[in-house]
């Protein structure tokens, strides 16, 4: 349950690049920069100031307004969660996400969100299908 929580919160703070909750900053560009890999998210310098570009998971501000709209906005039987207002991890891990996403990120980023969605999804089921 810890992990699944983790793995959210890690989740949401990179979408929604919510500082000290994303794994995403300097370090991990600086890295970027060392392996020579994805160098379009490379740190920029302008002027006195070095930014860092905008990934494509990284939702804007209208799409951040979008998710938590219709994360809110979703009605579920009395009983189903804990406490959706407050997001449980494990509705939300399982099937809330999947929702919310739909139509804001682009189709690599929904289908790997999805399957580790899913994969969520299989190992906290009764049954485990090999």
């Amino acid at each position: 349950m810890h992990v699944k929580k983790n793995v959210c919160d890690s989740l949401i703070g990179a979408l929604l690049n919510i500082k000290d909750k994303t794994k995403d900053g300097v370090n991990v560009r600086l890295n970027l920069i060392e392996m020579n890999i994805q160098e379009e998210l490379t740190l920029r310098e302008v002027g006195k100031c070095t930014y860092l570009p905008a990934t494509c998971y990284t939702l804007s501000k209208k799409e951040k307004t979008s998710f938590c709209e219709c994360l809110k906005g979703i009605k579920v039987p009395q009983g189903y969660s804990s406490n959706v207002k407050s997001l449980d991890c494990h509705v939300l891990m399982q099937q809330l996400l999947l929702v919310a996403i739909r139509g804001i990120l682009p189709k690599n980023v929904r289908h790997t969100i999805t399957r580790l969605c899913s994969f969520f999804n299989s190992i906290c089921s009764k049954q485990i299908d090999s």
